[in-house]
């Protein structure tokens, strides 16, 4: 008798490169916001002051950058109020670390129910970025109400340009995100490799200008800090925030493509990897 029975899922020993299945996402919905809601919840459960962490950790940063670079090394900010220029950087950095750590862990941290259940693998590092831009979304009203005081007081320039904050967000995600989940199928095999990650994330982070401004780079070394896609949006953001001054658009559509290209590379070794990266976790 022929068989004519249809199945929702089909489980196979190997995939193919570009076999995302990423309709899977959208049909698992329930359990990604079900992931984002265990993600804020868990992040400050059992902490005494709670969701105001998510004010109090870039304003003591903010704090202990300005007395340092602004104070002490003195460090110019190209004009921009110190407070703000620390807290842009600072906003950016962190969500783009958050992203990437939150990611490159996937397999090691979720290995129990990986091994017990099938979902769409991508949901946990989907959930994890959705998550912090909750995180990021509730922190730029801390710079937008430190902004506006500014624009009152000292009288700060603007331009349209701010309307790219949400391209800036997006950017700085799927940054995260495509650097992570490729991360995350090596270390799940070569765990020292969290280690070496580690050190060269915090050399990263000065690779950036996060406490110091584009214009203080030797000329030398402009094109491959430029390359950096965290350079572009931090100083996007700051231009379209403090000055007048116009958008490098072709700046920003190299960071783009370099954004969709991790993303593409990203998801690909990622979902081709997802089942076999199981039997060495």
């Amino acid at each position: 008798m022929k068989n004519n029975e249809s199945w929702d899922w089909e489980i196979n020993a190997s995939t193919k490169w570009f076999d995302w299945h990423l309709r899977e996402i959208i049909s698992y919905k329930d359990l990604l916001f079900r992931f984002v809601r265990r993600n804020l919840i868990a992040s400050y459960q059992q902490t005494i002051l709670g969701p105001f962490w998510v004010f109090i950790q870039p304003a003591l940063t903010t704090l202990v950058y300005y007395l340092i670079f602004g104070k002490v090394v003195k460090i110019s900010t190209g004009g921009i109020p110190p407070v703000l220029f620390y807290l842009s950087g600072i906003l950016f950095w962190s969500f783009f670390s958050d992203c990437l750590n939150g990611t490159m862990y996937t397999f090691l941290q979720n290995a129990n129910i990986f091994n017990k259940v099938y979902f769409p693998r991508l949901v946990v590092p989907v959930s994890n970025v959705i998550s912090h831009s909750v995180r990021i979304s509730i922190q730029l009203l801390l710079f937008i109400l430190i902004y506006v005081y500014n624009l009152v007081t000292v009288g700060l320039y603007g331009n349209y340009y701010i309307l790219l904050t949400p391209l800036l967000l997006l950017l700085t995600a799927g940054f995260g995100l495509g650097a992570g989940l490729i991360i995350s199928v090596f270390t799940a095999k070569y765990r020292d490799l969290d280690y070496a990650l580690q050190f060269i994330l915090r050399l990263f982070m000065f690779a950036t200008p996060v406490v110091y401004p584009a214009s203080i780079v030797p000329a030398r070394y402009q094109l491959l800090f430029w390359l950096n896609p965290l350079t572009v949006v931090t100083e996007t953001f700051r231009a379209a925030y403090f000055t007048h001054e116009p958008v490098h658009y072709l700046r920003l559509a190299f960071c783009v493509i370099e954004v969709l290209f991790l993303l593409v590379v990203g998801i690909t070794l990622f979902k081709k990897k997802e089942l076999k990266i199981m039997d060495v976790v």
